[in-house]
């Protein structure tokens, strides 16, 4: 059963959406194979942050500041693996902003 996000959360996660490349990146990460190939598979480690970087012409120091504030927002958890960061969605915690939403409306 999925729960509704508290309303602490939902500032968290509405102000980590409020940036339209940070909205753009989590709508992204919804097909992983839609980036370049990379070392590791996409489906299960998530995207590189070179590949992110690339598809939202930013510098790697915007990029990472972008998916930090998706991080502390748990819309996105990161692996590493060696120098390398890949980024995913946590789908558990976007359910929960779909079931706070059902439970607002």
């Amino acid at each position: 059963m999925t729960t509704a996000l508290t309303e602490a959360e939902l500032v968290g996660v509405f102000k980590a959406l409020a940036h339209p490349t940070r909205l753009a990146i989590l709508s992204w990460l919804k097909d992983p194979e839609s980036f370049p190939p990379q070392d590791q598979p996409a489906a299960s480690v998530g995207v590189c942050l070179k590949h992110i970087q690339a598809r939202a012409d930013v510098s790697q120091s915007t990029a990472s500041q972008f998916m930090a504030v998706l991080q502390r927002a748990g819309l996105v958890t990161c692996t590493r693996i060696g120098q390398w960061s890949y980024y995913r969605r946590n789908e558990e915690v976007i359910a929960s902003l779909r079931a706070s939403f059902d439970l607002a409306v």
